[in-house]
């Protein structure tokens, strides 16, 4: 029996080398086999896998090497922000996510993301005011939204559990929460209204994501009357489609960039 015992605990602990082993190293800073295992299931691809990982490793080494900080209240500030997308309080979307494990995911997800528009800032062409509203006067059909809009709002945590709800608006299932709501163009985020105004009455909508795990569908049942949105309102939604056109182009950039100047050792 004790041999037996033991030649498990050296299999185990041969195996954990053989995983913990760093495979490659990026400006000092280590990716393991485990990683790239891991990194490989989600991906399907282990060199996919790998550019993942090093893309990855220069990012934290650049936002390191630029001092750059993300603090609590950083976070908070864009979960309201998220919360107001979704008519929700900030109270009420964290006990959301707490019902459903989800708070700690997100806020490292979040916080990852300001890190790196933080980092772009250094690299991205600033979009000014003129850029913003050249756009807004050039595009005004893209902001006219109805007036008032009456939905049917079908949430879980499994998309396809909503293609079902899609396919059959009967469908009783204990992982779909239904609430009825109305929503006013003056007292809803601008981009939700725009997103809802595009649904044709007695019509489902795309499926949206609302965070990582967490996804909403929804039927219009009424629509009242057209507006177009000032540009106050209108101005977020085209500051931050420039934004994603630009940045794309930026990270793509930017990894060349630290690629170029980068410490990168494939270890055997």
């Amino acid at each position: 029996m004790k041999i037996v015992l033991t030649l498990l605990l050296l299999f185990f602990s041969l195996n954990a080398k053989v995983i913990d082993k760093i495979a490659i190293v990026v400006n000092n800073i280590p990716i393991t086999a485990y990683d790239i295992q891991k990194m490989t299931e989600k991906t399907k691809n282990q060199n996919i896998a790998i550019e993942t990982l090093i893309n990855d490793a220069l990012v934290k080494s650049a936002i390191k090497e630029k001092g750059i900080y993300v603090d609590n209240f950083d976070v908070e500030n864009k979960m309201e922000e998220i919360a107001k997308q979704n008519n929700m309080s900030l109270f009420d979307f964290k006990t959301l996510l707490i019902k459903k494990g989800e708070l700690k995911t997100l806020k490292e997800k979040i916080k990852k993301q300001l890190e790196i528009t933080k980092l772009l800032n250094y690299y991205n062409k600033n979009i000014t005011k003129n850029d913003v509203q050249n756009y807004y006067n050039s595009h005004k059909d893209e902001f006219i939204v109805a007036q008032k809009i009456d939905a049917t709002i079908y949430s879980s945590n499994n998309p396809d559990t909503l293609k079902q709800v899609k396919e059959n608006p009967l469908l009783n299932s204990s992982n779909v929460e239904i609430k009825e709501m109305n929503f006013e163009y003056n007292q809803t985020n601008p981009k939700l209204m725009q997103f809802l105004s595009k649904v044709k009455t007695n019509s489902f909508s795309k499926i949206a994501p609302i965070s990582k795990n967490q996804f909403s569908l929804f039927y219009v049942t009424k629509k009242e009357g057209n507006v177009t949105l000032p540009f106050e309102s209108a101005a977020s939604i085209i500051f931050e489609q420039l934004s994603n056109k630009e940045n794309q182009k930026a990270i793509q950039d930017l990894l060349s960039k630290l690629k170029a100047k980068a410490d990168i050792q494939f270890l055997n």
